[in-house]
């Protein structure tokens, strides 16, 4: 039973879980990465998430993603740079970490290699997994494991995972654990799962007992996530979240909003990639050179660009890596075109151009078959084959989709990759035009 001693055992007064904060270099590529976390809007939704020395609970059937989403809690920490100890009941240590792994490689993709491996060494040092698959785990098992991972290690969690729990279980200890988060100053955080049919979990009755609650459910291929309390009070009308059932990230309609979108990287750390041609790719350089981002313009001997700088020119061996049949081309765009040496040339350009960007941008115009018309809808298809983001301003519907679910979504998209193309027709419109300025506007206006 939990009678206060750990708290007594840490010192009076001690900050407990105080940890040393990553270095400021850490935090800058990772901000966009804390962002993109479904935390962030759930604790948006929940008046700030948890406090120290709060409890939170996360409640769903077997299958539905608990794990997943509970290690989404943790790495939202780590990132942070807090100290996380993760209690599992049901799965052993190695299990565990390979959601980490998935998570950390689906949060840092498009990020440098030298933050991603150091950050990945500092989330580690954070991190402590426990398995405990035998009898249960109750606050006197806690209070028992901090005070050794204190004595051998010299760790001091801020923030404790429990992954596995039953309802039963919770309901009946539940003002102990509430005791022993209040006396320490973490931030607890549940999973319970819940039954239906004959012995169908009170799921509201448990929310009850605990300061946020969260529950998940299946919808479709995809899993939403419900708040049904913050700050101990009912959540009402708070709008469910869109979750991948794989990362628990939230699926890109649900990140396109001014409160959970993912800030852009620094306009400076940026790289724009492109064909430097006239009409779109002109119009995405002028940007780049007005906002401070780096141009690479791909192009081969002969070809006239509008614009030149960072003029990259490939020779016949490395445009013959973007080499492709005009004929498949053709097949996989639903249209024709004359056998010219000149336009092969291009699409190997826009084959460059797409595989160095994370993110891609094309001016066009979508068509009803859903390609992209004309040679700019090679890259679209590039982008779509090698699932990157990819966002077309349609000039005719005059707004931006992106390509999810096999279909065009319309959104507001942001630069969130350091790493980004630009390309498109070259006939370009004044709302074309608009688009991309507004592009640029939005993604590092607030960063000048």
């Amino acid at each position: 039973m939990f009678d206060g001693s750990t708290a007594r055992r840490f010192g009076a007064g001690r900050r407990f879980g105080q940890v040393i904060p990553f270095r400021k270099r850490y935090l800058m590529p990772y901000d966009q990465l804390i962002e993109r976390s479904p935390m962030q809007a759930v604790a948006t939704s929940t008046r700030g998430g948890l406090g120290p020395g709060q409890i939170g609970a996360c409640f769903a059937r077997s299958g539905v993603g608990k794990t997943a989403f509970i290690v989404q809690i943790a790495m939202y920490q780590l990132l942070r740079g807090t100290n996380v100890l993760h209690v599992s009941l049901t799965d052993q240590p190695a299990h565990v970490r390979s959601y980490y792994d998935e998570l950390f490689n689906a949060l840092s993709h498009g990020v440098r290699r030298e933050d991603r491996n150091e950050a990945a060494v500092a989330i580690e040092r954070h991190r402590v997994i426990h398995s405990r698959l035998d009898d249960g785990f109750n606050p006197a098992d806690l209070e028992k494991l901090l005070h050794t991972l204190d004595e051998v290690m010299g760790f001091r969690p801020a923030a404790v995972v429990i992954d596995g729990m039953e309802a039963g279980d919770y309901t009946d200890s539940h003002s102990i654990w509430r005791q022993l988060a209040r006396d320490l100053k973490v931030r607890l955080w549940f999973t319970v799962r819940t039954h239906r049919g004959d012995g169908e979990t009170d799921v509201d009755g448990l929310a009850a007992l605990v300061d946020t609650a969260v529950a998940l459910a299946p919808n479709g291929s995809d899993v939403d996530l419900h708040v049904l309390r913050h700050g101990g009070d009912v959540a009402d009308e708070v709008p469910a979240l869109r979750l991948d059932p794989v990362t628990m990230l939230l699926r890109p309609e649900d990140v396109l909003d001014g409160v959970t979108a993912p800030p852009s990287p620094a306009a400076s750390a940026c790289t724009l990639y492109s064909g430097g041609a006239v009409g779109a790719e002109a119009r995405f350089g002028e940007n780049a050179e007005k906002w401070g981002v780096a141009e690479t313009n791909f192009s081969f001997d002969g070809h006239e660009q509008a614009r030149s700088d960072n003029r990259v020119e490939l020779d016949e061996a490395e445009l013959a890596k973007g080499g492709v049949s005009l004929v498949y081309v053709a097949n996989r765009l639903h249209r024709s075109w004359k056998h010219r040496p000149a336009l092969r040339k291009v699409l190997q350009v826009l084959w460059h151009v797409v595989s160095h960007a994370d993110q891609v941008f094309v001016v066009g115009a979508i068509q009803p078959d859903g390609t992209v018309h004309g040679g700019t809808g090679w890259s679209v298809e590039l982008a779509r084959r090698w699932n990157k983001r990819v966002w077309v301003y349609d000039q005719p519907h005059e707004k931006w989709f992106t390509w999810q679910n096999g279909a065009w979504t319309p959104g507001e998209p942001v630069i969130e990759s350091a790493s980004f193309a630009g390309t498109g027709t070259r006939f370009l419109t004044d709302a074309g035009r608009a688009a991309i300025d507004e592009l640029f506007e939005r993604s590092f206006g607030e960063h000048a």
